[in-house]
């Protein structure tokens, strides 16, 4: 899925949720209609229920999901330099 910012997705959601194509969808916010069935699927699976009488679409609904993998070196390596330089000194 490409990158959308998340007032874009959100936007799509609302439209999605007002009844609104995805074809008008798309042309309003460049996003395919495949991937606003996506935001709109994970949106409902988070909480977001479109018909309630005040639906209300929340950060979480629209964010992207944690991402999994190795955390990145940058505090031990910046850790280890700073007690060099501190030892140096």
């Amino acid at each position: 899925m490409p990158f959308y910012d998340i007032a874009t997705r959100a936007q799509a959601l609302t439209l999605k949720a007002l009844g609104v194509t995805n074809q008008e969808i798309e042309r309003q916010t460049g996003i395919k209609a495949r991937t606003v069935n996506y935001i709109y699927d994970r949106a409902t699976r988070r909480g977001f229920d479109p018909n309630a009488e005040h639906p209300t679409i929340l950060d979480i609904h629209v964010q992207d999901a944690p991402r999994s993998g190795r955390p990145l070196k940058q505090g031990e390596k910046k850790e280890e330099a700073l007690s060099e330089v501190r030892q140096d000194h």
